[in-house]
């Protein structure tokens, strides 16, 4: 049986796959291989030899698996390192399952917990990878991989049912968000490098296929924009699925928004930047959206 092939084996014969899959992302493909080795020589502590020992409880418990602190103390691992851990199993036994050498998953029931909080939260960078991976999985559709880009570009869903091939600056790598009437402002924004070859590819397939300046980059018609607005949702939601944060609710088309504010936080220090980036006209509301409490004192 396929099954019974070695895990030791299995991981050995994954992972080069991993670094090629991850050319791009060098820092993912680094986590998840030493989260695959981690959970190799775990697993092999306990017992399991096979493919085939590999059960839901076994990945569930890597998964919580106790962290060190600097200190030496011992903690629960937050819900990102437990969703880093299950995002680079589940890339493991899809890529066994591609290769035949298992048919069941064992990663797919396990949940990761939240901790206590409301509304989505900022995606992280390794949620990000795996969705970007996830969106790109059939080379032959487009239109996945630029509803993502568009979301990695701050654009709402509704925004993304305006946008034409014309506000597309591929020589520039931003794009010409037409805004909303009641929602981020009119502006100008600049893609991630991923999102622009994401983009390009679109914008090649449309053009190729009779459109021009004016045709919709993502938007299908026969709808209304709103509907249109409520199917690219509809794309990023399926994405979130695919990468296996479809049970998690703080994960929403505007965790994705919400992580590249952040990420622009990080790099400026100015909310009043971020503020620009995402259209927004309020502080505060920027400031909650990255989930920072930006009116506190030292």
């Amino acid at each position: 049986m396929v099954e019974r092939v070695g895990l030791v084996e299995a991981a050995s014969l994954a992972v080069p796959d991993l670094y090629y899959e991850f050319e791009h992302d060098g820092r993912t493909g680094g986590r998840f291989a030493r989260e695959i080795d981690r959970f190799v020589e775990r697993a092999v502590l306990e017992g399991v030899e096979s493919v085939g020992d590999v059960t839901t409880e076994v990945v569930a418990a890597f998964c919580a698996e106790a962290v060190q602190g600097r200190d030496g103390s011992w903690r629960i691992p937050a819900a990102s390192t437990r969703r880093t851990r299950r995002a680079a199993l589940r890339w493991l036994f899809r890529w066994l399952r591609h290769e035949g050498i298992c048919v069941v998953d064992p990663t797919i029931d396990v949940k990761v917990s939240e901790e206590a909080g409301s509304g989505p939260r900022p995606l992280t960078d390794v949620e990000v990878a795996e969705c970007r991976l996830m969106s790109d999985r059939r080379l032959s559709q487009t239109r996945l991989p630029a509803c993502w880009a568009l979301a990695e570009a701050t654009l709402t869903t509704g925004e993304m049912s305006r946008l034409v091939v014309g506000d597309v600056d591929l020589v520039s790598g931003t794009l010409d968000t037409p805004g909303l009437s009641r929602g981020p402002v009119a502006r100008t924004v600049p893609l991630t490098d991923w999102g622009a070859a994401a983009l390009a590819r679109r914008v090649e397939e449309l053009v190729g296929g009779g459109g021009d300046e004016s045709t919709p980059v993502v938007y299908r018609s026969g709808r209304s924009l709103n509907g249109g607005g409520a199917t690219a949702g509809q794309a990023i939601n399926r994405i979130l699925t695919y990468a296996g944060l479809g049970d998690d609710p703080s994960a929403t088309a505007k965790s994705v928004i919400a992580w590249r504010a952040l990420k622009a936080f990080e790099q400026s220090g100015r909310i009043e930047t971020v503020a620009r980036l995402v259209g927004s006209s309020s502080l505060d509301a920027t400031a909650r959206l990255i989930g920072l409490d930006w009116t506190a004192g030292p």
